[in-house]
C-alpha cells in the first residue's frame, strides 16, 4: 500500500485507511456525518468510534 498525493487533501473521516477514520470520527463535531459513519462504515472499529463521539457530542450537549 504505497502513498498518494491524494491522500493529503482528503479529510481523515474519508480516508481509505479505517486508521485515519476513527482519528477523524474522534475529531468530528458534525452529528449528521457521525451518525452515518456509525451506521455504514465497512470497519467495525470505525462505526464503534462514530458511535463514542457522536454519545459524547450528545452527554455534551444535554450538561450545556
Amino acid at each position: 500500500m504505497g502513498f498518494r498525493l491524494s491522500d493529503l487533501f482528503v479529510p481523515r473521516h474519508m480516508h481509505k485507511n479505517p486508521e485515519y477514520r476513527k482519528e477523524g470520527a474522534a475529531m468530528l463535531t458534525d452529528t449528521a456525518v457521525l451518525a452515518k459513519m456509525a451506521e455504514i462504515d465497512i470497519d467495525e472499529g470505525v462505526r464503534r468510534a462514530a458511535a463514542k463521539r457522536l454519545s459524547e457530542l450528545k452527554d455534551m450537549k444535554a450538561t450545556a
